[in-house]
């Protein structure tokens, strides 16, 4: 067992009826890029995704494709880890709802919320969205009385005895826990949804489905199936069983809008109900369009996420999902916006700030070594290291983004002011330039560490250019935290000037 701290983090697991798109992506790339920042921060991470398995969609289309719902299970859940292995997610748990383990914890659960008295035998007469796997009151449907998800699926509407879970009993409960802490749920204003909601009074929901062989049976009654948003919330507690359970609970859930009541209101009280700790935080992340429409294969608009990544650099699209929206603002993914973006941000900005250390470096001996003196500088890069880390601390990528890109717009200044390529000619005046650039290789040093999280076969190359290459292994094990104070390296040795780190692209083709 480490001696490290534990960070434990999730996505949703993903429902297996189709491949993810850039929209599901979305969610796991800030779960890589927290999980990152985490372990450089010394922390022992533990990081699980998954897929949703024992829903009607998977049965529906299992049955399309002309095959048993079980082997359809198996082909997705390779495809869905195909998809996060092809973006180098190093995700720790991929949790499948099929597999016995998940069984086993459901059925557990499921006995122990019986017989605390919080689970009953009811009937429910209802409006169901298959493509939601959820009931819906009229104040959920659009105009046309369907779902405005599923604008394409007739509403179903259901009456069946089912067993039921009292949600209304935790009502006050989950209030003194709101108000106890604020920041449960981020962002905000996604959290003050929940609370109107749960102040409007909570009904008791159901918990299962009779007559259906495709799901985990209740135990203590097999005629019925648990109702799979149950069943799939459990899901982070399964990946903390066979020896894991020092993890739980989760010190960060990442969600979708649409299923946030299930985490925030659900969630909460299930695990009170079976005796379970409370995740620490849930974030809610947003829904994106592409070029203003809605994601849809009848659109054709959907983007394989492994395949943007192999026509344009990596970075475009990670630089565009975590910087350009607001915290809980809808975005739009727009290929031009992005390519705009990597250009503004990365080609010219850090990538000409490392691209100016190259050549000066070089033409005055190829290294430069010293103790950063100047006090406008030293203010800017503890201000910029002061950001990130709160930024980090509330999930706000793109502030911490934004942190380090003021920083470097303030480093391209100083050069500006400083004007080192005027004195490389006089040689005696070497010293002078020499001070300038140890000041930029401080500051792209800095900068490197701050992005590993985000681009870190990028940050591993700048730094190796500015001859801190060694120190990437630090990072990466946790012993240089990215939370403590970024060290300055008083050292930097440049070999030869090398292709741009972030090549400009074309925005006129």
């Amino acid at each position: 067992m480490s001696d490290r701290p534990s960070f434990y983090v999730s996505t949703p697991i993903y429902y297996s009826n189709g491949v993810p798109h850039i929209g599901h992506a979305y969610a796991t790339i800030i779960a890589e890029t927290i999980a990152r920042y985490k372990r450089f921060c010394g922390y022992d991470v533990k990081f699980s995704t998954g897929v949703d398995e024992n829903s009607q969609k998977v049965v529906e289309k299992a049955e399309e494709a002309k095959m048993s719902p079980e082997s359809y299970a198996d082909m997705m859940a390779a495809k869905h880890k195909a998809v996060w292995d092809g973006l180098g997610i190093t995700y720790t748990d991929f949790v499948r709802t099929r597999d016995p383990r998940h069984f086993a914890v459901v059925q557990e659960m499921l006995q122990r919320s019986y017989d605390s008295g919080d689970i009953y035998l009811g009937t429910y007469e209802g409006k169901y969205c298959v493509g939601c796997e959820e009931f819906k009151c009229d104040a959920d449907l659009n105009e046309a009385g369907r779902c405005p998800l599923h604008p394409d699926r007739e509403i179903s509407v259901l009456s069946e005895q089912n067993y039921f879970f009292r949600l209304s009993k935790y009502q006050d409960r989950l209030l003194a826990l709101y108000e106890a802490r604020p920041d449960f749920v981020v962002p905000s204003h996604r959290f003050r949804e929940v609370i109107e909601f749960v102040r409007g009074g909570l009904d008791d929901f159901s918990i299962s489905r009779a007559g259906s062989t495709f799901g985990i049976p209740l135990p203590f009654d097999p005629e019925h199936v648990t109702y799979v948003w149950y069943d799939a919330l459990f899901n982070y507690y399964t990946a903390c069983t066979d020896g894991q359970e020092r993890f739980f609970p989760a010190d960060l859930h990442i969600v979708g809008k649409e299923i946030l009541r299930f985490h925030a209101i659900y969630w909460p009280a299930m695990l009170w109900s079976v005796g379970l700790d409370l995740p620490a935080n849930i974030l809610a992340t947003w829904f994106i369009t592409i070029e203003g429409q809605k994601i849809s294969k009848s659109l054709g608009n959907v983007i394989d996420p492994v395949e943007f990544s192999r026509e344009y650099p990596r970075e475009l699209m990670d630089l565009y999902l975590l910087h350009s929206f607001p915290v809980g603002s809808d975005g739009d993914f727009s290929i031009g916006q992005a390519t705009h973006s990597y250009n503004a941000h990365l080609a010219n900005n850090i990538g000409n700030l490392l691209n100016r250390f190259l050549v000066l470096t070089l033409k005055i001996g190829g290294g430069v070594s010293g103790t950063a003196s100047d006090a406008v500088f030293l203010a800017d890069r503890a201000n910029m290291e002061r950001e990130y880390v709160a930024a980090l601390g509330r999930c706000d990528l793109r502030a911490a983004l934004e942190a380090v890109f003021q920083f470097a717009d303030t480093l391209n200044k100083y050069l500006d002011t400083k004007r080192p390529w005027e004195l490389v000619s006089d040689e005696s005046r070497h010293p002078e330039v020499a001070d300038v650039l140890l000041h930029l290789g401080e500051g792209l040093y800095a900068m490197a560490c701050m992005l590993m999280p985000f681009f870190p076969a990028k940050m591993e190359e700048l730094l190796a250019r500015i001859g801190r290459g060694d120190d990437v292994h630090r990072i990466i094990a946790g012993s240089l935290p990215l939370d403590a104070g970024i060290p300055f390296a008083s050292r930097f040795e440049v070999a030869e000037k090398g292709v741009p780190l972030f090549a400009r692209i074309d925005v006129s083709k």
